[in-house]
């Protein structure tokens, strides 16, 4: 950081706030509301009443250095670029929020304070974790990863050995307060990157609508632009790792080892008198951040639906004028004699949504087993029923099935159970017959991996044979009608 980049800050809202009158108080009171309670939208009567308690009690204390009302000062504090007010959704009363602006001031200002116990140990470690990470996480030379997974072994071999002898090491008191101090600052830091990629998202939101407030052109390029931006943010660094830690939070087996290991942290007896109770709270108030910043998502895309409404009508509109326009002309040239022109016969165009069409049903196709002359060597096999002239009338087998159809209470009936039914009095015609059924609302599902036996009767010959097919399942789809409900109607 150079000279002209610290010159560039010096109008930094975060740098008025530390050089404004009223600091203490902004700091103080915004502070308690928005990062210690973790308050996030408060509504305007709630925020004027808690802050006109705490300008009472300052002016209490000696002559009034506090003169204005509480309104006064939030409406400050918000022009200042220090809190937010806005609307929510189907909400009538303006709510606050904290700013990164004023979140980094509050942080800033905690930081000042000599503390009593500075732990080192905890982030050293941290460092070197991270870099064994990022150096084994991008090796690629497998014998080296093989040494490195070796050398944790032997590591953790070596620890359960002492185990196993008595040797139990703990943390020390020190080491664990360390520790402790470390969890509670990244817990808070989250929640104030938090509203960072918040406010980086309503930046595009307000990008977003003065370009359309500005917007002469298509659509195409508008929408073009937004996406780029939106997917900008989506894959930067910060838009990825916001997307991960929201992917972690919704993992309930995460959420409870998370809350189960806070609670065991918090009860060591350690840490007694040491232990931040608000960190027990941690992972819902991440839950609550994170869906506001999701929130923030589905206001961008309602705006783009409402901006594409909005331009669709006015497009409709300036259609409409023109076709009144041109109607308006016609009816005025309507009664001159001798117009120059032709006449054309104009066929009628027939419309055909691609909604309206079916959906493409792919024909299940029966494969024949041609290997039976194989199978039985030099013998003779009787094909003649292939042959035979037996007519089967496919309306009287769909009737059959649409009446097994309309007596099961699952819409679906297998082919086994129809045969069991109505037995195959026309040989193997018959049963082919049933592969090649089609009637609307009517789906015949083929599943080659199972099988069944069937039985039935042989036309040029006495006796009975056995089939083996595919499993089939007759189903009744979506806006079909089975035969008793045709009945019915």
């Amino acid at each position: 950081m150079d000279f002209d980049d610290v010159a560039g800050l010096v109008d930094h809202p975060a740098w008025r706030l530390l050089r404004a009158d009223n600091a203490p108080l902004v700091l103080s009171f915004c502070a308690t509301v928005f990062v210690d309670e973790n308050a996030r939208s408060v509504p305007e009567t709630v925020l004027v009443s808690r802050l006109d308690d705490q300008l009472y009690m300052l002016n209490e204390r000696g002559p009034a250095s506090f003169p204005r009302s509480a309104a006064a000062y939030l409406t400050e504090w918000t022009n200042n670029g220090w809190l937010r007010k806005y609307y929510p959704s189907g909400e009538d009363e303006a709510h606050f929020d904290a700013t990164p602006t004023l979140e980094k001031a509050v942080a800033w200002v905690s930081g000042l304070p000599a503390r009593s116990f500075i732990g080192t140990e905890s982030r050293l470690n941290t460092i070197v974790e991270l870099l064994r990470q990022m150096a084994f996480g991008t090796e690629t030379d497998p014998q080296a990863r093989i040494d490195e997974l070796r050398r944790e072994r032997d590591r953790i071999d070596a620890q359960i050995a002492g185990l196993l002898t008595g040797e139990v090491e703990v943390l020390s008191p020190l080491a664990l307060l360390d520790r402790y101090q470390q969890v509670e600052s990244t817990a808070v830091e989250l929640l104030r990157d938090f509203r960072e990629v918040e406010e980086n998202l309503r930046e595009l939101d307000r990008r977003l609508r003065q370009q359309v407030a500005t917007a002469e052109g298509g659509k195409g390029e508008l929408l073009a632009a937004f996406f780029m931006d939106r997917d900008e943010i989506a894959q930067s660094d910060q838009g990825q790792s916001f997307q991960a830690f929201f992917d972690y939070l919704l993992s309930p087996d995460r959420q409870d080892e998370l809350r189960e290991l806070l609670g065991q942290v918090n009860q060591l007896p350690q840490l007694a008198g040491k232990a931040n109770r608000n960190l027990l709270k941690i992972p819902f108030a991440w839950l609550e951040a994170a869906e506001s910043t999701q929130d923030t998502v589905r206001q961008l895309t309602e705006q783009l639906r409402r901006f594409l409404v909005d331009r669709t009508r006015v497009e409709d509109r300036r259609v409409l004028a023109l076709v009144r326009s041109i109607q308006r002309h016609v009816a005025e040239l309507a009664d001159l004699p001798d117009l120059p022109g032709m006449e054309l016969d104009v066929p009628q165009v027939e419309l055909a949504l691609p909604m309206e069409r079916r959906l493409y049903m792919p024909v299940e196709r029966v494969e024949l087993d041609t290997s039976v002359a194989e199978a039985f060597d030099d013998a003779e096999v009787d094909v003649s029923e292939l042959f035979a002239g037996v007519h089967v009338d496919p309306e009287v087998l769909t009737e059959q099935v649409l009446a097994a159809v309309a007596a099961s209470s699952s819409r679906q009936v297998s082919l086994a159970a129809v045969v069991e039914d109505h037995p195959l009095s026309l040989g193997l015609a018959e049963l082919l017959t049933y592969f090649q059924l089609e009637h609307p609302g009517l789906d015949v599902v083929i599943d080659r991996d199972r099988t069944d036996q069937l039985v039935y009767q042989r036309v040029d010959a006495p006796g009975r044979s056995r089939a083996t097919v595919p499993h089939v399942t007759f189903v009744l789809s979506e806006g079909g009608q089975a035969a008793g409900e045709v009945e019915q109607q």
